[in-house]
């Protein structure tokens, strides 16, 4: 897998510096904020491929960060983490626009195994893109194709046409 520029969002500073060092050793490059509004300054001045968020921070939950950044850069996959499970289910975390939610405590080797997931699923999205570009862009030159070639059966029989009219007058 490709590595990435990750975002972590946590207001608990010990688990940010965990993820960053744990994520940069697989040699993602990330960077980390300590709530939504800082994330979202980062955002705005860098692209990033994921970013990760927790649900309960001080200054803005994560579902309304996630939304904020689908519409700000909708190409930014966010995988959403949680130890409220019980408040914050899976579907509204999807709803928000996230790939993915992690209930906490979890692993480093979970967080990127989840990582590796999301990044699979994009390439994946980009790849039916692509395809649908190119039958689009075939259809495109089949449908010109075929039109040529009717044009091309109409004026053949035009000139055939016109010649037997003009046989018929040189007679």
């Amino acid at each position: 897998m490709r590595k990435m520029k990750i975002l972590i969002v946590d207001d608990d500073e010990v688990l940010l510096d965990t993820f960053k060092n744990g994520l940069s050793a697989e040699g993602h490059h990330c960077n980390t904020a300590t709530g939504a509004i800082p994330a979202l300054e980062l955002i705005e001045k860098e692209s990033f491929h994921i970013m990760i968020a927790d649900i309960i921070m001080p200054d803005m939950d994560g579902l309304e960060l996630t939304k904020r950044v689908k519409k700000m850069r909708p190409e930014v996959s966010t995988i959403i983490i949680t130890g409220h499970i019980e408040d914050f289910p899976y579907d509204l975390a999807i709803e928000a626009g996230a790939a993915d939610f992690m209930k906490k405590p979890f692993t480093l080797k979970e967080l990127i195994a989840r990582i590796n997931h999301v990044q699979l699923q994009e390439e994946l999205r980009k790849r039916e893109e692509e395809l649908t570009r190119k039958v689009k862009e075939l259809e495109e030159f089949y449908e010109i194709a075929v039109g040529r070639e009717l044009r091309m059966k109409e004026l053949k029989k035009e000139i055939e046409r016109l010649k037997k009219k003009l046989e018929k007058g040189s007679r």
